[in-house]
C-alpha cells in the first residue's frame, strides 16, 4: 500500500469520524432550539438569533484563522517529520490563543450595547449577547488543542467536544430557558409586572419576558464550550505529552504562527465582515419595511413585527445550516491531507482535490433535495403542535432556500482548500464581490414587503456561487491540479434535478398519508444514489 493511498484513506476516515459526529450534533441541535422556540416563540429566537449574528464574525476569526493555521504547519511538520518544530508549535499556540481569546471577549463585551441598539435595532437583545459572550473565550481555549490534534489527522477531540458542547447547551439551555420562562411569567400573573416592571397585558409581558428568557437559554451554550474546553485539554495532555522545549524555539514557533496566521487573518476579517454586513443588512433592510404590510403577510398581531420576521427567517435557517454544517466537515478533514498531499508533490492530490469537491456536491444536492421537497413537512413535524405560524409563514422560504442550497454548501469547502495550499489572500477579492453582490440584492428587495426575508435567501446562494468559482479558479491555476467539472458538478446537480422531478410527480400524485410521507422521504436518496451509480458520477468500487 503506497503512502499516497494511505493518506487518501485517512483523510476518508478522519471525514467519516467527523461527519457522523457533526450529524450528531445537528441533530442534538435541532433537539435543542425546536422546544426552545417553542418555549419563547419566533420573537424570542429574533433575540437569540441576533447574539449569534454579532458573534459569528468574531468566532469566525479567533476559530477560523489560527486553528487553521496551526493545523496546516502542524501537518506540514508532521510530513517532514520534523517534530522539534512541532513540539514548539505546542507550547506557542496555547499563549497566542489564550491572547486572542481575551480580545474576542473584550470585544463581545465593549460592542454589545452599540450592536444590539444601532444595527439590530433591538436594545434588548443585549441580554443574549452578554451571556454568549464567555463563550468565545473557552472556544478559543479549546481550538488550541483541536487545531493541534487536527494537524495529526485525529478529529476524534473535534468530534467528541462538539458532541459535549452540545449535550450541555440542549440540557441546560433548555432547563435555564424553561424555568425562568415559568418563573417570569409567574410573577407576571401574581404581580401584573416583569421584574418590577408594569405591564398592561400579556403581549406586553411576553415582549418583555423572550429577551430575558433568550439570555437564560444562551447560558447553557457558554456552559457547554467550558465543559467542550476542558475534554480537549485532557485529551491532548495525555496523547500527546510534550517535554520541555527551548524558549528560544517557542518564540520562533510562535512567531512562524502569527506570521502564517497574516493571510488568513486577512481573509478571514473579511469573509467574517462580509458575513456579518450581510447578516446586519438583512436585519437593516427589513426594518424598512412597511410594518403594516409585513404584519398582514405574516398574519403578526404583536408589538414587534420586524423582530418577528427575522425570527421566522432564523428558525428556518436551523434547517438550511444542516446541510453546510454536514458539508464543511469535508473542507475541516481536507486541511491536513491537502496540505500534505501538496507538501510532497503527491501524483493522488488532484485525485484527493475531485474526491473532496465531488462528494460536497453530492451531499449539498442531496440535502438540498430533502429540505426543498419535504419543506412543509419538516417543520409541521417539528412546530405543527407549538408554532403552526412558523410552518405557515417557513415552508416556501425553507424550499427556496433547499433549491439555491450548493453554493452555499460548497462555499466553504473551497474556502478551506485554497487556504490549505497557501493562497488564503486569493479568497480575498471573491469575499468582497460576493460581499457587495448580497448588499446590492439585500437592498434592493427586501425593503419591498412583498419579498422580504425570502430576497436574502436568494441573494446568500448568488454571493456564494462568486465565492465557489474564483476559489476553483484559484486552485486550478496555482497547483495546475485537474478536475473534472462535469464530473464534480454537472453529473450530481443533474441527478439531482430528475429525483426532485420524480419525488415532487410522486408527491402530488397520491394522497400523503403519514406512513406514505415516511416512504417517499426514504425512496428519494436511494433514488438519487441509484442515479449516482447509473451515472458512474460514484463507483462502487474504487479504482484509484
Amino acid at each position: 500500500m503506497s503512502v499516497k493511498k494511505s493518506l487518501k484513506q485517512r483523510y476518508l476516515s478522519s471525514a467519516f469520524i467527523l461527519l457522523l459526529s457533526t450529524v450528531v450534533v445537528k441533530l442534538i441541535s435541532a433537539f435543542y432550539k425546536i422546544p426552545l422556540t417553542g418555549f419563547i416563540g419566533a420573537e424570542g429566537r429574533g433575540y437569540f438569533s441576533i447574539a449569534y449574528n454579532f458573534c459569528m464574525p468574531i468566532h469566525a476569526l479567533t476559530m477560523g484563522a489560527f486553528p487553521l493555521a496551526l493545523t496546516k504547519l502542524v501537518s506540514s511538520y508532521e510530513a517532514k517529520g520534523d517534530y522539534k518544530k512541532i513540539k514548539a508549535l505546542r507550547f506557542a499556540s496555547k499563549r497566542l490563543f489564550l491572547i486572542v481569546g481575551v480580545i474576542g471577549l473584550a470585544v463581545m463585551l465593549i460592542f454589545a450595547k452599540p450592536y444590539a441598539e444601532l444595527i439590530s435595532s433591538a436594545p434588548k437583545s443585549i441580554y443574549t449577547i452578554l451571556a454568549l459572550a464567555p463563550s468565545v473565550f473557552f472556544c478559543c481555549l479549546g481550538a488550541a488543542h483541536r487545531g493541534f490534534a487536527e494537524g495529526y489527522l485525529d478529529m476524534k477531540p473535534t468530534a467528541v467536544s462538539q458532541l459535549l458542547e452540545a449535550l450541555f447547551k440542549l440540557v441546560f439551555g433548555l432547563l435555564f430557558a424553561r424555568y425562568s420562562m415559568s418563573w417570569l411569567y409567574e410573577q407576571y400573573i401574581l404581580n401584573g409586572a416583569v421584574l418590577g416592571m408594569s405591564v398592561s397585558g400579556e403581549q406586553e409581558a411576553l415582549s418583555a419576558i423572550y429577551p430575558l428568557t433568550s439570555a437564560a437559554a444562551m447560558l447553557g451554550v457558554t456552559f457547554g464550550s467550558i465543559v467542550a474546553y476542558l475534554f480537549v485539554m485532557i485529551y491532548t495532555k495525555s496523547k500527546y505529552p510534550v517535554s520541555l522545549v527551548d524558549k528560544t524555539e517557542i518564540k520562533l514557533a510562535y512567531n512562524e504562527l502569527l506570521t502564517f496566521s497574516t493571510a488568513l487573518i486577512g481573509a478571514t476579517v473579511i469573509s467574517s465582515i462580509s458575513n456579518f454586513v450581510d447578516t446586519s443588512s438583512i436585519q437593516y433592510c427589513l426594518s424598512l419595511c412597511d410594518a403594516d404590510k409585513l404584519a398582514a403577510l405574516y398574519n403578526y398581531s404583536g408589538n414587534d413585527v420586524y423582530t418577528y420576521v427575522f425570527g421566522i427567517f432564523a428558525t428556518v435557517l436551523d434547517f438550511k445550516n444542516l446541510v453546510p454544517a454536514i458539508v464543511m466537515v469535508l473542507g475541516v478533514t481536507a486541511v491536513p491531507a491537502v496540505s500534505t498531499a501538496y507538501e510532497n508533490s503527491s501524483g493522488k492530490f488532484s485525485s484527493l482535490l475531485t474526491s473532496i469537491f465531488k462528494y460536497a456536491v453530492i451531499l449539498s444536492v442531496a440535502g438540498g433535495l430533502i429540505l426543498s421537497v419535504f419543506s412543509k413537512e419538516i417543520l409541521s413535524v417539528f412546530y405543527s403542535n407549538s408554532n403552526a405560524d412558523i410552518v405557515d409563514n417557513g415552508s416556501y422560504l425553507l424550499k427556496i432556500m433547499g433549491i439555491f442550497i450548493l453554493p452555499c454548501a460548497l462555499a466553504t469547502v473551497t474556502v478551506y482548500t485554497t487556504q490549505a495550499l497557501g493562497f488564503a489572500k486569493s479568497t480575498i477579492p471573491a469575499f468582497i464581490i460576493s460581499c457587495v453582490l448580497r448588499l446590492a440584492v439585500n437592498f434592493i428587495f427586501i425593503p419591498d414587503s412583498e419579498y422580504n426575508v425570502l430576497a436574502a435567501a436568494i441573494s446568500n446562494s448568488a454571493g456564494f456561487l462568486i465565492v465557489v468559482v474564483m476559489n476553483l479558479i484559484t486552485i486550478r491555476k496555482k497547483t495546475n491540479a485537474r478536475f473534472s467539472c462535469f464530473d464534480i458538478f454537472i453529473k450530481p446537480v443533474f441527478c439531482g434535478i430528475i429525483t426532485y422531478i420524480a419525488v415532487s410527480y410522486a408527491k402530488l400524485s397520491v394522497s400523503l398519508t403519514f406512513p406514505k410521507l415516511i416512504l417517499l422521504l426514504a425512496v428519494c436518496p436511494v433514488i438519487y444514489l441509484i442515479l449516482l451509480v447509473i451515472t458512474r458520477t460514484i463507483r462502487l468500487r474504487n479504482r484509484d
